[in-house]
C-alpha cells in the first residue's frame, strides 16, 4: 500500500534530515557533496544518501572498487516523480536492469540543491547479481550526474564518481567525549621522508605526568592533510620506564643499524592504527590505564611511510590524539599481537592466486601465560587484522580442545588501503590451553619472484592485534615455520655452518652452491602446482614459537619447536536469503513548493 506524506522542508541549501537511528556515516567524495548514512537491524540494512545534485544518484557495491561485476542502484526525481532501479554490470561494465529487484525505496526528496534517497535491502538476497553484505570490507562505489535518467540508461557520470572501502556491519560504538574531555597528542615534527618506497620512523614520547590513575578512552589518528596515502600505519609501543627524558629530543629511522639502543626496549604494543581506519573507542567498562607506577611512562611511536613513487621533499607531521579521563573504568585493556613472526622465513611463491600462511598462538603459550595470571581467561572485544599488498583473505581463528569455535574476526575482501578494527558483537573469552591461528591468504599472480615476510608494503605480514581485558603480561604470541624443512622442499641438502652471514649460504646441491636461501628460492622454477604442494608442506612442518612478555622478557615456551595442530577448514554459517517485492516508484508523484524557491518531493512506502 502506498502512503503519501507531504514534507515541507526549510528553504536552505541542504535538507534537514532525521538521522536518528543511523549508527554510521561516511563522506564518500573529497568535496563533501556525497554523504551516506546507514544502519542495520537483523538481516536488513538501510541507507540514506544525500547528494548535491538535482540529477540521478548512483550507489553500488563492487568486488574490487571498479564497475565490473558491480551491484548498483540508481534513483532520483524527475518532474515530481521518483525513479529507482536495481542494476548490475557485466565484465564489460555494461549496465543491465536486474530481473530481481531486491532494493526497496523508502522515500525520495529533492530541494533546490540536493537529492536524498532512503532505501533498504536484505544483507543476503541470493540473487547472483547482488553482492552479499557481510562483516568483510565492502568496496562502495558512487556516482551522480547533473541530469536525470532519460529512458532506461543513465548518461555517463564523468568525473563525478569514486569508491571507498567501508565495513558496513561494524557494531555501533558510542563516543563518550566532549569539549571538556582531557587529551594529549603524540605527533611527529616535520619528519623528512626519504625518497624510497618504505620508511619506518620512530619517535619516543612521554606520557603526561598524572597524580593518580586515569583511563584512555579513545584514540584518533592525526594524519597530515594530503598524506592519507603516505601514512600506512601507526603503532604505539610501551618502553622501559627508566629511559630518561633525553630520548625525547630526537627521532630516528626504525630498524636501522644506528637506531638508539633504547628504542629496542619498546616492544609491547599499546595501540595500533592502519591506513583508512578511523579512531578507536574503548567500550564503557574498559580503558587503557595511565598514571600508576606500573603504567607506561615512555612510549615509542612507529610510523610506516609508504612512498612507492619515491617522491622527494615530503615533510610529515602526523601522529595520534589520545583522550583520557579520571573516571576509572572497571577493567584495564591490553593488546596481544598474534600471527606470523615477521621474518624472511615467511615465504610466498610467485604466481599463486591463493596461498595460505598460518601464524600460531599456541596452547602452550596461552596455558603458561594465562594460568600464571588469569586462569579464568581474557575477554577479547576488538581485532585488527593486518597484512600488506598481496593480502586477500584474513581470518583470526579460535580453537578449544581441538575444536574450532566461531571466528574471532575475518575479512574475505581485505583492502590494503583500508585496515580498521573490527568490534566484536559479543566479547570472546580466551582460556588457558586455547589455540589461536591468524590465517592470511595471498594473491601473487602478478609477481615473478618470491614474496618475503618483512617491513615493506611489497613484503608481507600476517598479524592480528587482539584488544582484550584484563591486561596480562603477554605481549606477543606468534610463530614462524622452521626454515630447514622449507628449504628441503626445493632440494637443499646442506648449508654452511656455523652461520656467519644473513641470509645464510647454501652448500649443496651444486645448483644452489654459494647461494643465499633467498636466491635459491627465487632460482627454483615455481609453478602453481609446486606452489600448492609447498603450501601444504609448510602447514605441516614444525614451527618456532614466539611467546614474550612486556619489556622484552620471555615465557618459558619462547623459542620452542612445536608441531602445528591438525585444524579443520572453517565453514561459514549458512546464508539466509531474502528479497523485497518490488514496487514501481513511477506510480507516486508529489510536488510541494517552498516560497517558489525550493521544489521538494517526498515519497514514503509502507
Amino acid at each position: 500500500m502506498l502512503v503519501y506524506m507531504f514534507l515541507l522542508p526549510l528553504c536552505t541549501t541542504a535538507m534537514d534530515l532525521d538521522l536518528q537511528g543511523y549508527h554510521h556515516s561516511a563522506v564518500l567524495d573529497s568535496q563533501g557533496k556525497y554523504k551516506m548514512f546507514w544502519m542495520h537491524k537483523e538481516n536488513i540494512i538501510t541507507f540514506l544518501v544525500q547528494v548535491e545534485t538535482l540529477g540521478y544518484v548512483g550507489l553500488g557495491f563492487s568486488p574490487n572498487g571498479a564497475m565490473t561485476f558491480s551491484d548498483i542502484v540508481i534513483g532520483g526525481i524527475e518532474k515530481g516523480k521518483p525513479y529507482f532501479q536495481d542494476y548490475f554490470t557485466d565484465d564489460s561494465r555494461v549496465l543491465h536492469i536486474d530481473p530481481q529487484q531486491n532494493y526497496k525505496l523508502e522515500y525520495a526528496m529533492e530541494n533546490g540543491t540536493h537529492t536524498t534517497l532512503k532505501f533498504s535491502r536484505p544483507l543476503q538476497t541470493c540473487d547472483p547479481n547482488d553482492k552479499n553484505i557481510t562483516k568483510s570490507t565492502i568496496r562502495v562505489i558512487w556516482a551522480y550526474h547533473a541530469k536525470d535518467i532519460e529512458g532506461t540508461v543513465p548518461m555517463y557520470h564523468g568525473l563525478n564518481r569514486g569508491q571507498k572501502s567501508l565495513r558496513l556491519l561494524n557494531p555501533e560504538i558510542k563516543k563518550d567525549i566532549s569539549e571538556e574531555t582531557l587529551s594529549f597528542n603524540f605527533t611527529n615534527q616535520y619528519v623528512p621522508i626519504p625518497d624510497k618506497d618504505t620508511t619506518y620512523w620512530c619517535q619516543m614520547f612521554k606520557i603526561p605526568a598524572l597524580d593518580k590513575k586515569h583511563h584512555i578512552i579513545q584514540v584518533e589518528p592525526l594524519i597530515q592533510q594530503g598524506h592519507e596515502s603516505l601514512v600506512h600505519h601507526i603503532l604505539l609501543y610501551e618502553c622501559e620506564r627508566e629511559a630518561g627524558d633525553t630520548v625525547l629530543k630526537y627521532g630516528h629511522e626504525c630498524y636501522h643499524p644506528n637506531m638508539p639502543d633504547v628504542f629496542l626496549t619498546c616492544e609491547t604494543v599499546l595501540y595500533a592504527w592502519a591506513i583508512g581506519g578511523e579512531g578507536f573507542v574503548y567500550p564503557p567498562h574498559v580503558g587503557l590505564s595511565i598514571g600508576t607506577p606500573t603504567d607506561p611512562k615512555y612510549v615509542l611511536m612507529e610510523v610506516h611511510y609508504d612512498n612507492p613513487l619515491q617522491k622527494e621533499g615530503i615533510i610529515d607531521s602526523s601522529g595520534i590524539k589520545m583522550y583520557y579521563t579520571p573516571q576509572i573504568r572497571k577493567h584495564d585493556a591490553g593488546v596481544l599481537e598474534a600471527g606470523i613472526w615477521v621474518s624472511l622465513y615467511h615465504m610466498i611463491p610467485p604466481g599463486m592466486p591463493a596461498f595460505s600462511s598460518e601464524g600460531h598462538c599456541t596452547m602452550e603459550c596461552l596455558e603458561e601465560a594465562l594460568n600464571h595470571e588469569q586462569p579464568d581467561g581474557i575477554h577479547v572485544f576488538a581485532v585488527l587484522l593486518h597484512a600488506h599488498q598481496a593480502g586477500h583473505v584474513l581470518r583470526a581463528r579460535h580453537f578449544r580442545k581441538g575444536e574450532e569455535q566461531k571466528l574471532l574476526a575475518y575479512d574475505n575482501e581485505f583492502d590494503f588501503n583500508f585496515q580498521e578494527f573490527q568490534y566484536l558483537e559479543e566479547e570472546r573469552t580466551i582460556l588457558p590451553g586455547d589455540h589461536l591461528i591468524t590465517e592470511c591468504q595471498y594473491n601473487t599472480k602478478g609477481r615473478s619472484t618470491m614474496t618475503w615476510g618483512g617491513l615493506s608494503a611489497r613484503d608481507e605480514m600476517c598479524l592480528s592485534y587482539l584488544i582484550y581485558y584484563p591486561k596480562i603480561d603477554l605481549a606477543r604470541c606468534e610463530s614462524i615455520s622452521e626454515i630447514n624443512e622449507q628449504l628441503q622442499f626445493i632440494g637443499v641438502k646442506e648449508i654452511y655452518k656455523p652461520i656467519t652471514s644473513w641470509p645464510f649460504i647454501i652448500k649443496s646441491p651444486k645448483r644452489y652452491n654459494n647461494l643465499t636461501f633467498t636466491e635459491a628460492m627465487n632460482t627454483f622454477q615455481w609453478s602453481k602446482k609446486k606452489g600448492n604442494a609447498f603450501n601444504e608442506r609448510v602447514k605441516q612442518i614444525p614451527i618456532n614459537v614466539r611467546c614474550s612478555k612486556h619489556e622484552s622478557a620471555e615465557w618459558n615456551v619462547q623459542g620452542m619447536l612445536l608441531s602445528p595442530p591438525e585444524v579443520m577448514t572453517y565453514t561459514s554459517e549458512a546464508t539466509e536469503c531474502a528479497s523485497f517485492s518490488s514496487v514501481s516508484s513511477s506510480a507516486v508523484s508529489i510536488t510541494v513548493t517552498c516560497l517558489l524557491l525550493v521544489l521538494s518531493t517526498a515519497i514514503h512506502y509502507t
